[in-house]
């Protein structure tokens, strides 16, 4: 099954390429195309590997296992699983 695109995608994709916005900007360091505001002025991938892409990454590493240590059974949401029943 083809991805769907939102109109507002379609749209904007129809004005960048008719010239009415700006291009996307390219990454400095292997020159792909940004897609992310939030990466910029890298891509997601060099960004990753950045200072800034490892100390996120760490410190969502860091969340996550403190959320599986709060919880008893080691699993978050385990409580709210139904337990197969035993004849």
């Amino acid at each position: 099954m083809p991805r769907q695109l939102s109109r507002e995608k379609v749209a904007r994709h129809r004005l960048r390429q008719a010239g009415d916005l700006p291009p996307l900007p390219i990454c400095p360091d292997c020159g792909r195309t940004v897609l992310s505001a939030t990466t910029l002025p890298l891509c997601s991938r060099c960004w990753r590997r950045s200072p800034d892409g490892l100390a996120a990454e760490a410190a969502r590493k860091r969340n996550a296992r403190r959320a599986l240590a709060a919880h008893p059974d080691g699993v978050p949401g385990a409580a709210q699983q139904q337990q197969p029943e035993q004849p």
